[in-house]
């Protein structure tokens, strides 16, 4: 670590939406009116959908965040394209990526898929970049995350009925301690394998070993940074039902109210993406001060990511040495 116990910074944080629409439409709920009301009891209202590929998704939210840094493509060493391929329509392959890169005047950048972690994927990407910056392999590491749901029937359920997939993009730049918006204090995962076995078999068996290893996350993160739960300003997690983001607030060791609803309804969940679409949401309606702490959890069926942050300030100096 350096600088104020940062790894590194994250700036420029942009992102893509599909057009809205009603959950009414989702074809796995259109003649089920239960479960269409237990949705809406969740808090989704609203879902993302587009007809671009992932390679234009990607593309709609990575020009945006090269424009706002101001980078020079030359100081962008390393690109991480974060993407699932398993039950999409479109298969994560070198050429798109490429072309992909092409697109973005990117033409001598070394991509990098991140994959494997569903719906923490973003927090695995965000630990490679962190790593490449402080070996100085790079200035900066250019992250775009996309997903597109299939378009099977269902394609958009999530597990457990969590949530609903939409099709967004998000992307963001890491760069050294000091540049960004945000300084990196801690990145932590924990991961499971066997749940993978008992998320299908054994419901009880998976939550109380789900449980457990989100407990275990959140308490390492606490502890290595020396801070209480109220020491942090603000509490995000992936876009799950209002309940579900409720349970895994509090088991991070926060009041269940301490969690952030706000999107839930307006485009439900943009898997990896969530949680830093949420943070530069909340950024934009002026949520935070300089100095703040941020608490960022991402979960899926057997990994959980833990992301704490420290927001700076308009010179880009956290408040400990202003």
């Amino acid at each position: 670590m350096s600088r104020n116990g940062e790894m590194a910074s994250i700036l420029s944080i942009a992102y893509y939406l599909g057009a809205f629409k009603p959950i009414e439409e989702l074809d796995f709920l259109r003649d089920d009116p239960r479960k269409l009301q237990l949705y809406k009891l969740g808090g989704f209202q609203r879902y993302a959908e587009s007809d671009l590929s992932m390679r234009e998704l990607a593309r709609r939210a990575a020009a945006q965040t090269l424009e706002a840094s101001g980078v020079e493509p030359d100081k962008i060493g390393f690109f991480l394209y974060v993407a699932e391929s398993f039950d999409r329509d479109e298969v994560v392959n070198s050429a798109e990526v490429n072309r992909l890169l092409l697109d973005l005047g990117l033409g001598n950048t070394v991509p990098i898929h991140i994959a494997l972690s569903d719906c923490a994927n973003i927090v695995a990407a965000l630990r490679v970049a962190t790593a490449l910056v402080e070996a100085g392999g790079t200035e900066h590491v250019l992250i775009a995350s996309v997903d597109k749901a299939s378009r099977r029937y269902g394609g958009r359920r999530m597990f457990q009925d969590m949530s609903v997939k939409s099709d967004i993009s998000l992307s963001c730049l890491v760069s050294r301690p000091g540049v960004g918006t945000y300084g990196i204090r801690y990145i932590g995962h924990h991961n499971s394998a066997v749940l993978i076995e008992a998320k299908s078999s054994e419901s009880a068996a998976y939550a109380m070993e789900k449980f457990k290893g989100i407990r275990r996350a959140a308490k390492r993160a606490r502890e290595t940074l020396r801070l209480q739960p109220g020491d942090f300003a603000k509490v995000i997690t992936n876009n799950y039902s209002r309940e579900v983001i409720k349970m895994f607030v509090e088991l991070c060791g926060f009041p269940k109210e301490a969690g952030c609803f706000g999107n839930i309804g307006r485009f439900a969940h943009a898997v990896a993406g969530d949680v830093l679409i949420n943070l530069k949401d909340l950024e934009t309606d002026g949520a935070f001060r300089p100095g703040d702490q941020i608490f960022l959890m991402a979960d899926s069926v057997t990994a959980t990511s833990v992301l704490c942050l420290q927001r700076r300030d308009e010179s880009g100096r956290a408040a400990a040495e202003t």
